[in-house]
């Protein structure tokens, strides 16, 4: 057996669209019924109309809405409620086609006047027919046909299980099959899914929003200093690199924007002088293709305006800010809500200080916390914290071990410590890198372990997604602890559940964030965006290819950061002078001479363009 392919029923669609649904619904129900031509024949057609609805239109499995293939009048909308046949449908009959009816105002008796189908071609697009087999393509779209049939034979079908006269054919179809498939692209060994069929269109709004969704795409025009933004993220981890104000953070605000519908702080407005719209379309879905979503600016208003919600709700989403400050988005959180609407307002954002010490009503804080957790005879958070702790401790610390909590002078609460090596530390008297991480650490056994009780609380079940952005994930730690820190935030998910995933967004200036990730990059799932500004002023988004560098040294001179030697400037310009050199004709032994010189006041002896140079100055009589 084969089934009708996701191609050729894509292509239907196409060419059904223009056309009126009373040809694609209400015609097929009567012919089907075999209505009689100048005379009534009792029929509940209301009724038929939608089983039929319900039969073939019917397709999104958790929606009792009906797909809009026909759409003439309106091109945008996909979906007609679950009352269209007696109410929409109804008046299409009644009054747009009363005229082909023998029909009674509240009476179920119909039947087709004796011209209905001079009438019908008149109500065609511009004369055009409507192609039989395209309908057929519809109608039997999830049907099994022997390996043997022919597009034809399905033409056949459809004009014996809908009793089409031959005044019908020859003036309402296109019986002729014309496609841009070739007869075997129409048919494929398994039948077609509906969520593939509908890819690419709008959620019916009787449908929930998706659970544990991620960013998929983001695209923006008219704002930020990328314009136009086009950016399509991988589903693990996904590495943002380019100079000081190209957008790295304003690339981690539009994701958090698309993940939860609300600006991280403040509302981005247009730079613009109004000549372009700005517009900002972004997808978040899990498993399949959801439809995008767009906001526009309003000039007037002053406002991001859209007319559609997410058809995907997210999990758990983080935002670790370059300052200290965190923003914590769990749909399943009603704290966070304010109890408020849980689609709009699931998120809040803490400063460094509330991180810390607490903010009232949402947070205890990372001091109280630790020691409540610590002091808890289940110790189920704490172990949490500490398998975390460990996974993103320092090289040349050791493991971050919590100590026991101690009372300092002037406090009125236990404060948790550290040991090192060297003895036991307050954690208010760390170091900076050691309380970005611990914070970090601290923020997203928090996230889980709230999350985990407010599901438990309202009947949920746990999220399985987590999106995590970071912006400058470098930020305080020295370049041992940059070179192990990709790997370590990547394996945190492990630590929180087994079956938990994570799309992690980074932003970064740092070779060594980039050499650490090429343990753990998988071009399968991961994906390096690079930011970078034309001669010209443009700055462009692009996504570069994961190459193994090995080194530091070749992660500085490699496109991501383009440096042209990995030493100081100085160096850097006399290796320019340098190649200038060796690329110019009729050169003296001074000129040489003087740029050996250079070299060697800014040059180390291992530097490797000494082989390339020494042999270049002894050639023109220069001993180095």
């Amino acid at each position: 057996m084969k089934y009708f392919s996701l191609s050729q029923i894509q292509e239907a669609l196409s060419l059904l669209r223009p056309f009126n649904p009373f040809f694609g619904v209400t015609f097929l129900v009567l012919k089907r019924e075999k209505i009689p031509i100048g005379s009534k024949l009792r029929f509940s057609l209301d009724a038929a109309n939608h089983n039929f609805l319900e039969q073939h239109f019917q397709v999104h499995a958790k929606s009792k809405f009906f797909f809009r293939v026909f759409r003439q009048g309106d091109l945008s909308k996909d979906w007609n409620r679950p009352d269209y046949a007696g109410k929409g449908l109804q008046s299409v009959n009644t009054r747009a086609f009363s005229r082909v009816f023998l029909h009674d105002r509240n009476d179920n008796t119909w039947g087709w006047v004796h011209d209905y189908v001079d009438q019908l071609a008149e109500r065609l697009p511009r004369g055009r027919k409507l192609s039989l087999f395209h309908l057929a393509v519809w109608i039997y779209k999830y049907e099994p046909w022997p390996d043997n049939t022919t597009r034809y034979g399905v033409v056949k079908r459809a004009i014996k299980d809908f009793n089409l006269s031959m005044e019908e054919l020859n003036k309402l179809f296109e019986s002729e099959v014309i496609s841009s498939l070739a007869e075997k692209d129409s048919f494929q060994e398994v039948p077609i899914k509906w969520h593939q069929i509908l890819a690419g269109y709008s959620t019916p709004e009787d449908v929930p929003p998706e659970e544990s969704g991620i960013l998929q795409f983001l695209e923006a025009e008219g704002i930020g200093p990328v314009s136009p933004l086009h950016f399509e993220p991988a589903k693990r981890l996904n590495i943002i690199t380019g100079d000081n104000g190209l957008g790295k953070t304003f690339l981690l605000d539009l994701a958090w924007l698309a993940l939860t519908q609300d600006w991280e702080e403040r509302t981005f407005l247009p730079f613009t002088n109004g000549l372009k719209k700005a517009t900002i379309k972004y997808v978040v879905s899990g498993a399949g293709q959801a439809k995008p979503i767009k906001k526009t600016f309003s000039r007037e208003l002053m406002r991001w305006e859209s007319a559609e919600q997410n058809s995907a709700i997210p999990g758990l989403v983080i935002y670790a800010r370059v300052d200290g400050s965190f923003s914590i988005w769990d749909p399943a959180n009603i704290i966070l809500t304010g109890g408020g609407n849980v689609a709009r307002h699931s998120r809040t954002v803490f400063t460094k200080t509330e991180v810390w010490e607490g903010k009232s009503g949402q947070i205890q804080g990372l001091i109280q916390d630790w020691v409540k957790w610590q002091e808890r005879p289940d110790k189920y958070d704490f172990k949490t914290f500490e398998a975390v702790l460990k996974r993103l401790s320092p090289p040349d610390l050791g493991v971050l071990t919590p100590g026991e909590p101690t009372r300092l002078p002037g406090h009125i609460s236990d404060v948790p410590t550290l040991i090192h090596p060297y003895g036991t530390v307050p954690l208010i008297f760390e170091s900076a890198g050691i309380k970005r991480i611990v914070t970090l650490a601290y923020l997203i056994v928090w996230a889980w372990g709230e999350h985990k009780l407010q599901v438990k609380q309202s009947g949920r079940k746990e999220e399985r997604q987590m999106v995590i952005l970071i912006d400058e994930a470098e930020a305080h730690l020295h370049p041992k602890w940059q070179r192990v820190i990709l790997p370590a935030l990547l394996g945190i998910g492990s630590d929180l559940n087994a079956e938990l995933s994570i799309q992690m967004l980074v932003a970064t200036h740092s070779p060594l964030v980039l050499a650490s990730s090429e343990s753990i990059f998988d071009k399968q799932q991961d994906k390096l965006f690079h930011l970078e500004m034309s001669h010209s002023g443009k700055v462009t988004l692009s996504e570069m290819p994961f190459e193994m560098r090995g080194s530091v040294d070749s992660w500085l001179t490699s496109p991501v950061f383009a440096l042209q030697h990995p030493g100081s400037p100085q160096a850097e310009r006399a290796i320019d002078e340098a190649i200038r050199l060796q690329n110019a004709d009729n050169v003296s032994p001074d000129q040489v001479r003087k740029i050996t010189n250079e070299l060697s006041n800014y040059l180390s002896a291992e530097d490797p363009f000494w082989l390339r140079w020494i042999f270049y100055a002894e050639k023109h009589g220069v001993e180095v």
